[in-house]
């Protein structure tokens, strides 16, 4: 029927998989696996997650237009669940892997393109001509280029380029591309191969410090700083052996037979008995000379100076802050999370525009993230029921719930918020949220003894309303850092405000600036906060115990909230105090 809405399901099935609605160019709705699995980084078929959001978007799979998987090829659960044997290799696998049937990699690729089409239709019950795949760096470049809020209305700039890039560890055989985009094309000028990618780099090296590769890698980007800057500039010489940049400076290549993929080995003899300060700061210092170099290549060949990003690698704000900064630069939008959590969004936004031919995409751009669930009255109330249980706890409903985690906050209390809807992506956006004072360094060491049990160099990050925002971060590019996807250097004046908000070594600041239009609520709690204190920022990390995801629905809230040292929990409706003393005696159940 003519004028019926167009809804793609966008599917993405490995490591953090997630599905996305969308619904003529809207991004309706989209959810990661992990939430309700509660396994952080879910991987494979995102069954939850697809149901999930047809019952936000209120359809069912009759009403698609088509299905987009992305990426044409993607490993199975088994294999990225357990990294350890395909990580730690050397060059003797790289040379033995050459040997493989040459037919291998095509029979692996068959197989699953058979097995992802053959889940989606048993499960969803569509014909398999309603699906298809978006190639895995397309879907970053597309999530990142249509969502941007620069380069939307074609009657404004209709012919304005835009520099694409992409930047991870590998998909689809590439590890990086650069693009130009200009109204619903994409057009790719070169591609980085999978063997020289600067994010295996840095996950290897994540793996080599003890930590969890596709997971940690911000941990060694917050303890970069520490590393004395002379002895991380030795230590870079043996990455810098590993990839440069090409003669035009578009794409990353081997500088010897050793491929990124086999690096494993290389990196543990090259790092023997080097500090694991200087380890981290090393890679850091490498990673940002790497894209900045890119970049600036990039825009001299191109002479397009605005870019959107997208990619794992571009997770790492303290490089995009340093790209920011460019005066090559004139404009840059990163897509937020943009690690594969977001590919899903890219699979349906590129199938979407392709199939309309829109040129205005201004559908498409986010205004805010909270793309999940929100839950009712009824159902706070089972939840109460259900998980308050034998735990000595006071269950109040003020009339006004974020002016009394205000009045809390302000007394120095720590308040954890599960409100509104449910927040996509890496970052938590004040709707599932553990809010304290951002003045008291104090707290810091409260939400980790406590809460979070947080690697003890890891800073936390500030939400900052928008009219506060001049006071504590230069934005000099207007670059309007609503998701907490580029650091800033946090003005002299304004530490005080949100030292425990803050990089306590290079002063940075990874902030959210809030505005009334992305989040009400959450912006009059600042609003109310700023009256009584006269500081604009409030410190805010993620709702979850270290380790786990971040909480969903009530039911999850209260979970943490009981296992967990935490005090008070502020819901839609209900505000949960845990009594002096805790431990047993059941908590008072509200009116139902």
């Amino acid at each position: 029927m003519a004028g019926d809405p167009t809804y793609i399901l966008g599917i993405h099935d490995g490591h953090n998989a997630g599905a996305t609605l969308t619904r003529d160019g809207e991004v309706v709705a989209s959810v990661s696996e992990e939430r309700l699995t509660r396994r952080k980084n879910e991987v494979g078929y995102p069954a939850g997650a697809i149901r999930e959001v047809f019952r936000i978007g209120g359809i069912g799979a009759g009403d698609l237009a088509e299905v987009a998987y992305a990426s044409l090829f993607m490993h199975s659960s088994r294999h990225l669940i357990d990294l350890r044997p395909w990580y730690r290799v050397g060059l003797a696998e790289q040379r033995a892997d050459r040997e493989r049937p040459k037919d291998y990699q095509k029979d692996i690729f068959d197989t699953r393109r058979r097995e992802r089409i053959e889940a989606v239709c048993g499960d969803l019950g569509i014909p398999q001509a309603k699906v298809g795949f978006v190639e895995h760096h397309l879907a970053h470049l597309a999530a990142a280029y249509y969502t941007a809020p620069y380069y939307t209305a074609p009657d404004v700039a209709p012919e304005k380029p835009v520099l694409g890039l992409t930047c991870d560890g590998a998909g689809d055989g590439i590890a990086g591309s650069v693009s130009i985009c200009r109204g619903n094309e994409i057009e790719r000028l070169a591609a980085i191969d999978r063997h020289a990618s600067l994010g295996k780099i840095y996950s290897r090296v994540t793996m080599l410090m003890g930590m969890t590769p596709w997971e940690d890698e911000y941990k060694l980007m917050g303890l970069a700083p520490y590393a004395d800057p002379a002895r991380a500039e030795r230590a870079a010489e043996p990455l810098r052996a590993l990839i440069g940049l090409d003669k035009d400076g578009l794409t990353f290549v081997q500088m010897g037979e050793l491929s990124t993929n086999y690096c494993y080995e290389y990196l543990l003899e090259a790092f023997r008995e080097v500090r694991f300060d200087v380890i981290a700061g090393a890679t850091q210092r490498f990673t940002e000379e790497m894209l900045v170099d890119w970049v600036r290549a990039c825009v001299k060949n191109t002479g397009i100076s605005d870019i959107v990003c997208g990619g794992g690698v571009f997770m790492n704000v303290k490089a995009n802050m340093l790209i920011a900064q460019m005066p090559e630069v004139s404009s840059m939008y990163v897509m937020p999370s943009a690690a594969d959590e977001s590919l899903s969004i890219g699979a349906c936004l590129h199938r979407y525009y392709q199939r309309s031919g829109a040129l205005d995409h201004s559908a498409s751009v986010f205004s805010n993230l909270y793309l999940g669930a929100e839950f009712d009255r009824r159902e706070e109330e089972t939840a109460l029921a259900e998980h308050l249980d034998g735990v000595a706890a006071q269950v109040r409903e003020p009339n006004d719930v974020d002016r009394a985690i205000v009045e809390l906050i302000t007394e120095g209390q720590i308040v954890a918020r599960c409100r509104g809807r449910m927040e996509w992506g890496a970052r938590a956006l004040g709707n599932r949220s553990i809010l304290a004072a951002a003045d008291d360094l104090g707290v810091i060491d409260r939400l980790n003894r406590s809460i979070k049990q947080r690697d003890f160099w890891m800073p936390f990050a500030p939400s900052i309303k928008a009219e506060a925002a001049a006071r504590y971060l230069d934005d000099p590019k207007d670059l309007k850092p609503h998701f907490m996807m580029m650091a800033y250097p946090a003005r002299p004046e304004a530490r005080p405000d949100i030292a425990a908000g803050s990089h306590p070594r290079d002063h940075t600041v990874r902030p959210q600036v809030v505005t009334a239009e992305a989040n009400p609520d959450y912006h009059r709690l600042l609003t109310l906060f700023e009256e009584k204190t006269g500081r604009g920022a409030v410190l805010n990390t993620s709702f979850n115990l270290h380790g786990e995801p971040i909480v969903y629905s009530p039911a999850d809230a209260i979970d943490v909230f009981v296992r967990s040292g935490l005090t008070h929990l502020a819901l839609n409706h209900f505000l949960v105090s845990k009594r002096p003393g805790g431990g047993g005696g059941g908590g008072k159940r509200p009116a139902g």
